[in-house]
């Protein structure tokens, strides 16, 4: 078996221009003939979303977005969308599965503990690294499904190509478009709490099976709201 910290150390090897002689050199016969053995096991890594019994026994595992509370999932999205940044992939992944591999006497999602969260680290380290990609190929691929297909257009939405700008608009579009991304998530968070600050936390721990519907709802509605103003714009014309 090769766990995630071994995963790692193999990929810093290689990064240094070194091949697997170079990780092999510091253990004996019998341990580099396992090594081995365990090198053709692993890799390559298989695109499975299979998850397996030890990261059910050991983990209190989130495989759906919909079973993910608020706070949990945009702490997710940044780190898929590139605004979360990272020295390389396998901090970015170590990150990620941190997120939704949680210790198992977690009722509820909660990474405001150090201690607590350098000992779920290094439980993940210690884990098959094939078992730690399945559980996260299964999240990203429960995302696509939720976001882009049973939710589409709730966060990521497609301009609406019927919208015409003028050319002078074009500019402070952009300059809205970094305010925008810049404060996204935040203003989300902002209008589900009516904007009560007060209770801002209570919201980041919503879960997004009640979140995402009530987005939806919000969505079409002002779709439709922005429709009906464009439609009254036009006959006001005539």
């Amino acid at each position: 078996m090769i766990d995630f910290k071994t995963h790692i150390k193999l990929f810093n090897e290689f990064n240094l221009g070194n091949d697997v002689d170079g990780y092999l050199k510091d253990l004996d016969v019998l341990e580099r003939l396992e090594f081995t053995r365990s090198l053709n096991e692993t890799y390559p890594i298989k695109d499975s979303t299979e998850v397996s019994q030890y990261i059910k026994d050991n983990f209190n595992v989130t495989l759906n977005v919909m079973d993910a509370v608020l706070g949990q999932f945009i702490m997710l999205e940044q780190i898929i969308t590139g605004k979360t940044k990272f020295k390389n992939e396998n901090d970015r992944d170590l990150e990620f599965a941190k997120l939704i591999l949680r210790p198992k006497h977690h009722e509820s999602f909660d990474n405001e503990d150090p201690v607590e969260e350098k000992k779920n680290e290094e439980r993940i380290l210690s884990s098959p690294v094939q078992d730690i990609y399945s559980v996260v190929n299964h999240y990203l691929n429960d995302r696509d499904y939720v976001l882009f297909k049973q939710f589409s257009g709730v966060f990521y939405e497609i301009p609406d190509p019927d919208e015409q700008e003028e050319e002078e608009e074009v500019e402070k579009k952009t300059n809205e478009s970094l305010f925008h991304s810049q404060w996204y998530w935040y203003s989300i968070v902002r209008m589900l709490a009516k904007e009560d600050i007060r209770v801002y936390n209570e919201i980041y721990m919503l879960k997004m099976a009640t979140v995402l519907p009530e987005m939806s709802y919000i969505t079409q509605r002002d779709k439709i709201e922005k429709a009906q103003q464009r439609k009254q714009q036009v006959l006001n014309k005539l």
